[in-house]
């Protein structure tokens, strides 16, 4: 079974300081799976919180086992499996400010993070930007942690019951 967590939160220059990015701050990067009676091969959990209700409770709440092309929802991740692991990637595709990396040579290549998930194992990539929407003009942040565990019967308590087998973080300063 794979069980895939997102945790995304929303926010725009309203709650960049003060008191709502306090609270923003505070929200969990992992979160109990809700408990199901029947167990699917593939399991995604989507928490979505915002600044519309001061970011007190999950604006969504969703559990689902229908996923499109592999990304869950997610901008900058991608996640291929099988029935006994996983393959958790990063890659940086958008949001800003521009993130460079450079490889042995100098060049700049994408950042770009692979984390290979074993059986019975979970692991989590963070990452962070700002978006613009091309017709208005208007901008966003954005902040979201992925979790993925491989697990071999379900435990809805995987992600706060244990430590990640690896965790990457790629967080920019956003201004």
């Amino acid at each position: 079974m794979i069980a895939i967590q997102t945790i995304g939160k929303t926010w725009t220059k309203a709650s960049r300081g003060g008191e709502l990015a306090e609270m923003r701050n505070r929200l969990p990067k992992v979160l109990p799976l809700k408990n199901l009676s029947d167990f699917p091969d593939l399991l995604w959990h989507k928490v979505g919180f915002g600044e519309n209700n001061r970011f007190e409770l999950p604006l969504v709440n969703d559990v689902t086992s229908h996923v499109e092309n592999n990304r869950f929802g997610c901008r900058n991740i991608h996640i291929d499996w099988t029935e006994s692991s996983a393959t958790l990637t990063y890659q940086y595709q958008s949001g800003a400010p521009k993130r460079s990396f450079f490889d042995n040579t100098g060049t700049p290549i994408p950042p770009e993070h692979l984390i290979h998930i074993s059986m019975n194992c979970w692991a989590s990539i963070e990452y962070n930007g700002r978006l613009t929407c091309i017709d208005t003009g208007n901008w966003w942040y954005e902040h979201t942690v992925v979790n993925v565990a491989v697990m071999r019967s379900f435990d809805h308590r995987v992600f706060v019951a244990s430590a990640p087998c690896e965790r990457y973080t790629q967080l920019a300063s956003l201004r």
